[in-house]
């Protein structure tokens, strides 16, 4: 579900993000980036308290403490519906000094964020139910909901600028796309989690909401530093030079973005298992876990960036038009950041579950600052390249370097260990993209038929080199089984339906 959700993000946004700026013109287009931008910030005031449910809600199911699990969502559900009214409040206030400080796109852009602010003000009290169904592996459903908005919000996209409505006719589709899944989500926390009593909503619980915030403060701190690294440097592109070249960083941002969220959607659902193996006392099977997550990252990802440096030049030429293509080489060093995160990520998941949120706090706050210093730095020697390698540069020392030797400390996977086993992973990497790379010269060219058949053709000829190299074939037995055990059954069916 997680990897259908992904293609479909892809092909919505290749076929939306063409579409949307020949509609709006670039310099609309910066707009409505640039207001999502700021209301991107709001989920700071989630205090890290999503991370709090999550891991704490994992622990109670890993140790079958149900009454811990129904005061933890009460209690979330609580503060989360507080929250929300407060960002309702800061939305007001944002929008009116909008109006007054930005007077050539006043009344537009203060529209657009007291929308999107709204959205992102009902989403709130939902990141509860949400919270608490990907604490017990429940991706299918929230995956489903993620499907369904993403399919309402696209054909309202359509709609609504074939209907001249602009980046307000944006805003509303964004907003109404979402209400059917949040009416889902709630109903669906019960049927999953019955144990969980309607009557006990809405209760506070001092002492897990202690519990809460306590495990929330370093992960605020952390989440700051993830908005300074990943989304600062539109900010800083469009103080430095304008929003139309907004439009034209945010085209390599989108390509990294869309393989980042997919490679996370493939390993993702690794963190809810490390965090009950934590509540379930099972260090070794956790470890195992790490290490395996790991993998899956470094080929997956691997994969991922082969496909950006080699595809891209020739994907943004006839995806946008050959004026974009001064996005290619920031797309490029991007690419690169996000496989070093992608690395380290079920790691980073590892700390949050071991309770270690603390120790990640300081070290990504330390990356982030670098980060915003170097791109302010390098911004006017380099330009845009500037601003993408002053998020590159912090990412090669922290996780290349730093990271490792934390983990050794806090959850004693030994720093050689750790190395020797990726390296080894980055050599079946490398090994299994021999033949990619030859596809790829033979038959890449800038159009969609080339392009497609390119990535399609590689795609193959990388997965089963991989699965063999790095997994020894892992999981293929029982792949097998069950569907010769489903077929079996259909069998049996048919027979005594017949009968």
């Amino acid at each position: 579900m997680r990897v259908f959700h992904l293609l479909l993000l892809i092909g919505i946004g290749f076929a939306l993000t063409p579409f949307t700026v020949h509609w709006l013109g670039a310099e609309q287009y910066g707009l409505w980036a640039l207001a999502n931008a700021f209301i991107g910030y709001y989920s700071l005031l989630d205090l890290g308290l999503s991370g709090a449910v999550f891991t704490h809600m994992s622990h109670a199911i890993g140790a079958r403490d149900y009454e811990s699990g129904t005061d933890i969502y009460s209690t979330g559900l609580s503060i989360f519906s507080a929250l929300g009214g407060v960002l309702v409040v800061i939305t007001l206030c944002i929008s009116a000094a909008v109006l007054l400080f930005h007077p050539s796109h006043g009344v537009t852009l203060a529209l657009v964020v007291l929308i999107i602010g709204f959205q992102t003000s009902v989403s709130f009290p939902m990141r509860a139910p949400f919270g608490v169904l990907n604490a017990g592996s429940h991706f299918e459903v929230t995956t489903a909901v993620l499907i369904s908005a993403a399919i309402l919000r696209t054909i309202g996209t359509v709609l609504v600028l074939e209907a001249g409505k602009g980046v307000l006719g944006l805003a509303v589709v964004s907003l109404l796309s979402w209400i059917p899944g949040y009416i889902f989500v709630c109903f669906a926390v019960h049927w999953r989690y019955p144990f969980i009593r309607a009557r006990a909503l809405g209760k506070w619980h001092r002492d897990t909401a202690h519990k809460l915030f306590t495990f929330g403060a370093p992960v605020l701190v952390g989440q700051i530093a993830d908005r300074i690294r990943l989304q600062t440097d539109t900010i800083v592109v469009s103080f430095f030079f304008g929003l139309s070249a907004v439009t034209h960083y945010n085209i390599a941002t989108t390509l990294v973005l869309y393989f980042m969220d997919g490679i996370t959607a493939i390993i993702g659902v690794l963190t809810p298992v490390l965090t009950m193996q934590m509540g379930a006392r099972d260090e070794a099977g956790m470890r195992s876990s790490i290490l395996t997550g790991t993998r899956l990252a470094i080929c997956s990802g691997g994969f991922a960036l082969f496909g950006l440096v080699v595809c891209g030049r020739a994907f943004i030429d006839r995806w946008m038009g050959h004026e974009y293509i001064d996005a290619y080489p920031i797309l490029v060093i991007l690419a690169v950041a996000m496989f070093l995160d992608l690395w380290q990520s079920t790691t980073v998941n590892a700390l949050y579950a071991t309770l270690n949120q603390k120790t990640y706090a300081k070290v990504n706050l330390s990356e982030a600052i670098a980060n915003i210093a170097l791109s302010l730095l390098l911004a006017r020697r380099l330009g845009m390249i500037g601003i993408a390698l002053g998020t590159l540069i912090p990412s090669v020392v922290v996780r290349g370097f730093v990271q490792p030797w934390i983990i050794e400390r806090k959850i004693g996977i030994p720093a050689r260990r750790y190395y020797a086993m990726s390296l080894r992973a980055g050599f079946n990497t490398l090994a299994s993209l021999i033949i990619p790379i030859v596809i790829t010269l033979r038959f890449l060219r800038p159009n969609y038929p080339s392009l497609f058949l390119t990535a399609g053709l590689s795609l193959c000829a990388f997965t089963f080199p991989i699965w063999y190299l790095e997994f020894g074939l892992y999981g293929s037995d029982r792949l097998r089984s069950k569907v010769s055990g489903f077929f079996t059954r259909v069998l049996r069916s048919s027979e005594g339906s017949s009968s």
